[in-house]
């Protein structure tokens, strides 16, 4: 749960500062080896490459289970407290499927539910990263969200489950030693499970007044993220945020708070259309594939959504005029 705000993004680097420090590094060795500048607001662009250049400097394994462990509600400022007032579980779910824009750029999240057995699943994805970033901010995203679910929750008797797409059978038992719960590596997804009855669930901060003046600010917070002046950007931000999944444009307009074909007007009076904003993001993201991953050409093209990576080939070239493999060796 990374939130854009800098304010929360410097305290988020401080706590990293904090954790390399107990481990035996000096604030120096960390700041000049993460490149970070201290003087300045960290960006989210930033953040991935800072954690990135921690955890090669310190090795420390567990080092974003660590840190996910020290971020409390005041981190994820008025979604926090809106998350922390609800009066049940359902409603905070709920808080989550709407506002999880708040928390960050490129983050995707997913509740599921399997009401005959009582168990919830949080589904976490992460898109346009490298494939370490993407093990590291998962991580710390997964860390933070325990954490949360546990303070508002007030149980610590609740049985999590936690899996991870990466392989780390050997870090199973220093990760469960910290994150008090069973940990499993090589899954399918990156998620958070627990069997929970919603309805025998209470919040122990649940305050109704308190919860309308955060909700307000939250929804306040979003339209300020969708404020339209153009919408073919406002689609192409929404589509770069989904990553590897991307949206088909009714998911999009629901999104922008207008209808399909609302959304398809708009974009013809701006000489574009939701091809053509699909065709531009696939291009970044491609990009961004063969300049900071190993994946091969059809590990890409599949990603994009082609059936096969002749397509793919195909239609770099007419966005580049070079091929894939040559774009990616010009830029190594």
């Amino acid at each position: 749960m990374l939130n854009s705000s800098n304010r929360n993004l410097n305290l988020l680097v401080d706590k990293l500062l904090d954790i390399s420090r107990e481990s035996g590094f000096t604030t120096e060795d960390i700041i000049k080896n993460a490149k970070i500048d201290l003087n300045k607001p960290i960006q989210e662009i930033d953040l991935p490459r800072i954690i990135d250049y921690a955890y090669n400097y310190t090795k420390d394994e567990a080092l974003m289970i660590k840190l996910g462990q020290r971020v409390d509600v005041t981190y994820f400022g008025s979604f926090g407290f809106a998350l922390m007032s609800c009066s049940s579980l359902s409603e905070a779910i709920k808080l989550i499927n709407r506002y999880q824009l708040l928390l960050g750029t490129g983050i995707n999240f997913n509740v599921l539910s399997d009401s005959h057995n009582s168990q919830y699943t949080l589904r976490v994805s992460l898109s346009v990263l490298s494939n370490l970033q993407k093990k590291l901010l998962t991580e710390l995203i997964i860390s933070q969200s325990i954490y949360l679910l546990k303070t508002i929750l007030n149980n610590d008797k609740l049985k999590f489950t936690i899996s991870f797409q990466h392989e780390g059978i050997d870090k199973k038992e220093l990760y469960e030693s910290i994150l008090k719960c069973n940990v499993k590596f090589n899954q399918l997804h990156n998620e958070i499970s627990v069997p929970i009855d919603l309805s025998k669930e209470k919040l122990v901060a649940a305050n109704s007044a308190v919860h309308i003046i955060y909700e307000e600010q939250c929804e306040r917070l979003l339209r300020d993220l969708n404020k339209v002046e153009n919408f073919s950007a406002a689609t192409r931000r929404i589509l770069l945020q989904a990553g590897d999944d991307l949206p088909d444009i009714k998911k999009v307009a629901f999104k922008l708070h207008m209808s399909e074909s609302t959304l398809r007007r708009r974009l013809k009076e701006e000489s574009s259309s939701y091809r053509i904003i699909c065709d531009e993001v696939r291009d970044v993201l491609a990009k961004k594939y063969l300049t900071t991953t190993n994946l091969t050409i059809s590990d890409i093209a599949m990603l994009l959504n082609y059936s096969e990576a002749a397509s793919f080939r195909r239609a770099f070239v007419r966005w580049n005029k070079v091929t894939p493999n040559d774009y990616r060796h010009s830029n190594s």
